[in-house]
């Protein structure tokens, strides 16, 4: 596939994503939906380029994942319905935003616990030895000592797992500078993991992955920038050196292929994102 429409065909699910999530803020601040949410917002580029890079993995979440729900294939209407606490969501209503599972599509929702999910994904590749297991989890996370321990693991066992850390550079509202002086890519490196850490563009998501594939267990840390904190209504001031990589695919997409060709793309799922949400509400 040519690069520019590669990038095209993340920057697609980079829109699924968006809508979807943009609707469930709304929702929010509406007080319809009433749980606390964790949205995907400005680092949906992470989980789209995965999903075309991978072919049925195995994806274990951390609590910002309705990003890799959608673009590994979740049923986006099961997960209005968790939203909103109906039985019929990926969790019966009973799991809210982190925990959105899917079995049959291979998804593991996370569970509870900072980073909980990396030493589950680990034990989970021990097992299905033959299959690409990805676990996600933040640099917050990357901070819990079963994780570090779980690293090793799956270095000592040479696992087939890609570790994806999310790196927002916040753990709540306490970037890293405040937190640690080390580097999670040195303390997977130290273990013998291949490692290393690239910015959320999509293609170089995509090629990072292909590289990597073939020889696992692997870590990619993937410097992104989110646009709501924690739960989700607070917004993040933008910080010195930091930027919206949906805004920049959208642009570098315009001069590729034209503003009124990506128009189109974004306004469909707008609208779809938009009908989703209002058939699912007017359900009882």
């Amino acid at each position: 596939m040519k690069i520019h429409n590669l990038r095209k065909k993340i920057f697609k699910k980079m829109c699924l994503i968006r809508f979807f999530e943009l609707e469930l803020q709304k929702y929010r601040q509406n007080n319809i939906v009433k749980i606390l949410i964790y949205l995907s917002l400005g680092q949906e580029a992470i989980a789209a380029a995965l999903s075309i890079a991978l072919k049925k993995p195995y994806i274990f979440m951390q609590h910002r994942g309705h990003a890799q729900y959608l673009a590994f294939g979740g049923n986006p209407k099961k997960l209005v319905d968790e939203m909103l606490g109906r039985k019929t969501g990926t969790n019966k209503g009973m799991g809210g935003s982190p925990p959105v599972f899917d079995l049959k599509k291979r998804i593991f929702g996370h569970v509870g616990l900072i980073g909980d999910q990396v030493p589950v994904a680990v034990g989970y590749s021990l097992i299905k030895k033959k299959d690409i297991v990805v676990c996600f989890f933040g640099d917050g996370a990357a901070e819990e000592d079963y994780v570090l321990a779980s690293l090793g693991y799956a270095a000592t066992k040479r696992l087939n797992i890609i570790f994806i850390c999310d790196d927002n550079n916040y753990s709540v509202l306490t970037p890293i500078k405040d937190r640690r002086s080390w580097k999670i890519v040195d303390v997977a490196k130290s273990f013998g993991i291949k490692s290393t850490s690239i910015k959320d563009d999509p293609i170089t998501i995509y090629k990072t992955v292909k590289k990597l594939e073939n020889n696992l267990p692997a870590l990619i840390n993937i410097k992104t920038c989110r646009e709501y904190w924690h739960e989700g209504h607070g917004k993040d001031k933008p910080a010195k050196g930091s930027w919206n990589r949906y805004k920049i695919e959208e642009n570098k997409l315009y001069k590729i292929f034209g503003k009124e060709k990506i128009l189109k793309d974004i306004n469909y799922y707008k609208k779809w994102a938009k009908n989703l949400w209002e058939k699912q509400l007017q359900k009882q």
